[in-house]
């Protein structure tokens, strides 16, 4: 009897581990192959083109006819003569001035040298009327311009009001760059001249130094009077 009690406590042990080990069975792993799927490409964004600049530094570029049209009803019918006649005036005293200035100034030279700075101030001074010119109907144009978009509601105006300013302001555009041309004269010739005043007052003895500073005291009075 107690052989037959310890076979049963046996068999049930068995069955046991045997139950509990089919319940705990691991899992096979996962066969299954991971396949990377490549993505689709994107398709390329395509860049809006810019607007190629306008040659001149992005100026407006303007037909010549245009440039004529405008500049003889602003300037009247010489302007262009005009134009040509001080730009060659003020090239060539320039050219005369730079040459002199690379030779030796004595004082032998001076009545040379003062004869030759009188006329880069007055060729200089014509630029200069020249641009004044220029200024005064440039600044006419903006003016007019002023009172039409003070005049304009909101939105534009109408068809004929739009035009008039569109006309009007190539009119403007171009008037600057002629007036920037004869300022560009003015400059040039303005540092040659100064230049060559200040190689007088060095190099061509007392009479030089003596020259020099009564135009510099007559320059200081004229900035004083004008403030």
């Amino acid at each position: 009897m107690t052989v037959l009690c310890l076979l049963l406590v046996v068999c049930v042990g068995v069955i046991v581990v045997l139950v509990t080990r089919s319940g705990t069975t691991k899992r096979p792993r996962s066969g299954r192959q991971v396949v990377h799927y490549a993505q689709p490409a994107r398709p390329a964004r395509r860049r809006k083109k810019k607007p190629a600049p306008a040659p001149g530094g992005g100026q407006t570029l303007y037909t010549e006819a245009q440039v004529r049209a405008i500049l003889e009803k602003a300037l009247g019918a010489v302007w262009e003569a005009e134009q040509k006649r001080v730009h060659a005036q003020v090239k060539d005293q320039e050219r005369k001035v730079a040459a002199r200035l690379r030779q030796q100034q004595r004082e032998l030279d001076f009545a040379e040298l003062r004869g030759l700075h009188e006329k880069s101030r007055q060729t200089a001074d014509l630029a200069y009327t020249m641009l004044g010119d220029a200024r005064s109907a440039e600044n006419k144009v903006r003016e007019n311009i002023r009172a039409i978009e003070a005049a304009t509601p909101r939105g534009g105006g109408n068809a004929g009001t739009r035009h008039a300013l569109e006309a009007l302001r190539v009119d403007r555009d171009v008037l600057r760059v002629h007036r920037e041309r004869y300022e560009q004269d003015v400059q040039r010739l303005n540092r040659e001249t100064a230049r060559l005043r200040d190689a007088i007052g060095a190099n061509c003895g007392t009479p030089g130094r003596k020259w020099h500073s009564a135009l510099m005291e007559r320059t200081r009075r004229r900035k004083e009077q004008r403030g």
